[in-house]
């Protein structure tokens, strides 16, 4: 019954799109519709229509006196991989001279959230954008602080301060976004009522899918071969995965990246809480030979990790992954395996390296790289694809320097204490003189250049389909989810509540 009346809802939706993409009259009202879609997290459902409504709106211009509708066709275009220019837009909110916001910008809280939401898709060089970040902060900032807005409007703005919709996690924005969207007076209710019943019946699915990755961890028996040293977070890591690819037909990617996340997780933990460094310098030789019983000889546990990522690689072909794909897996995670040594290294050896040093190699070890190969694994890319994927292209670098400074910024006291492991913080105090604080800020500006850099990446890279290039974006926006106050892997009860958001916590419809 609900799903029969999904359907309907989504045909409904479809004649809708197809109407505004028709009738350029209407074409703000298309915008706003095809925004709620995405936010809403039921874009997944019309692609097609969506991107043909993209090629009508590249050629249509939106009224200049409409600065929230000007910066909004910005957005989706950048969105949608259409690389348009940012000076035509920001003209719109400035003065004559293009020195100054508008006056009557500064209070309209309409306009600021759009342009706000905009100057986030900004590449690298762009500074008018990254001005208008700053400029549009303080004003939201302000406005939100006083009582002259009221609650709705308010919980709109803080959600949009705490996180641009961009670097959002997709599956978290549309159960966020459902209770904003409610109380929105232009609202379309079929769409409403559409995102809640499919936000229903894709949770049903994903309860089964954690279901199922909660047993085939209990199979394992992890504690007991491994002991203490391991965090066991099935479930963080299920969440990792619903992150990178929520929507129905990527339900096999979903459960490859979740157990493989979990090998990676006891992979890190070795190197980082138990072995030796003469263990772990064998271990990686191990590794680099792809040998299950080199690792055995060494100890229980090595022969566990080993045994245990090479059964479940080759469960993934015998289901009809890609052998491609899973070849460039193991390449990548022997990358892995010499950063980790090197890093062990490091911390016998007490040495804190310069800062780009440090982050050459520890951009690899977060194992972002070779989370991107098995989603693209998952997704059955063509073997371009992984062709690309070997040589670490940028917007991978991009997401991988984005996970791993984001974890040490959040997570610096905690790696101190659980493995002495010197962080990006520790190597930029040295090399800088900076206090802890200090350093911090200034690693975080990186993140922001790492951001700019993916959203130019994601703009002009032709070399493989939007999709591929969506997952690696995805992979960044967990980060953001998990770690932006604490080290939400080591540290559970910082995901507790959005993972009760996503597979516990129902929506009325």
């Amino acid at each position: 019954m609900i799903k029969d009346r999904r359907d309907e809802l989504v045909q409904k939706v479809c004649c809708m799109i197809k109407r505004y993409t028709s009738s350029k009259k209407d074409i703000s009202k298309g915008m706003r519709a095809v925004d709620a879609i995405e936010h809403l997290g039921v874009g997944y459902h019309f692609e097609e229509e969506v991107n043909k409504f993209m090629d009508v709106l590249i050629f249509t211009s939106i009224d200049e006196n409409d600065l929230a509708g000007v910066a909004l066709r910005f957005r989706l275009l950048r969105q949608h991989q259409y690389d348009i220019p940012c000076e035509e837009v920001l003209k719109s909110f400035k003065d004559e001279k293009g020195e100054h916001f508008k006056d009557d910008v500064q209070s309209d809280i309409g306009t600021l959230l759009s342009l706000y939401e905009a100057a986030h898709l900004a590449k690298c060089g762009e500074e008018s954008l990254t001005d208008s970040i700053r400029f549009t902060t303080s004003c939201l900032s302000s406005l939100s602080g006083g009582n002259q807005l009221p609650d709705h409007l308010i919980n709109r703005v803080r959600h949009a301060l705490a996180t641009p919709s961009q670097r959002r996690m997709k599956r978290l924005e549309a159960k966020l976004y459902i209770s904003i969207y409610e109380k929105d007076d232009e609202g379309d209710q079929d769409i409403l009522e559409l995102a809640k019943l499919d936000f229903h019946i894709l949770q049903l699915m994903h309860r089964d899918e954690i279901k199922s990755i909660s047993l085939w961890y209990k199979d394992l028996n992890s504690g007991s071969a491994l002991g203490e040293y391991i965090r066991e977070r099935p479930v963080e890591c299920y969440f990792w995965a619903l992150g990178v690819f929520y929507e129905p037909k990527y339900a096999k990617a979903r459960m490859m990246f979740a157990k493989l996340i979990k090998m990676f997780s006891f992979f890190d933990d070795t190197f980082d809480s138990y072995g030796t460094l003469e263990e772990l310098r064998q271990f990686n030789q191990a590794v680099q030979r792809w040998d299950e019983e080199d690792a055995r000889r060494i100890g229980k546990c090595y022969g566990y990790v080993m045994s245990n990522i090479s059964s479940i690689l080759n469960q993934f072909v015998e289901d009809g992954a890609s052998a491609i794909g899973i070849a460039c897996t193991k390449e990548i995670i022997k990358h892995v395996s010499r950063c980790m040594l090197q890093e062990v290294l490091w911390r016998e050896e007490e040495q804190v390296p310069p800062v780009q040093d440090h982050l050459r190699i520890t951009a690899i070890s977060t194992f972002y790289w070779a989370l991107a190969s098995i989603s693209f694994t998952g997704m059955d890319a063509g073997d371009d694809v992984f062709t690309w994927a070997t040589s670490f292209p940028k917007i991978i670098e991009n997401a991988a320097m984005v996970s791993r400074l984001m974890d040490d910024i959040s997570g610096h006291e905690c790696e101190k204490e659980r493995s002495n492991v010197a962080t990006a913080v520790d190597c930029y105090i040295k090399e800088h003189g900076v206090t802890v604080d200090q350093a911090k800020e200034a690693l975080g500006r990186l993140v922001e250049e790492q951001w700019r850099s993916i959203n130019e990446e994601f703009l002009t890279n032709t070399t493989v389909p939007v999709e591929v290039l969506t997952r690696v974006v995805n992979l960044a926006r967990v980060m953001d989810c998990m770690y932006k106050k604490l080290d939400g892997y080591t540290h559970s009860s910082e995901t507790a509540d959005p993972i009760d958001k996503l597979l516990n916590s129902c929506v009325n419809h």
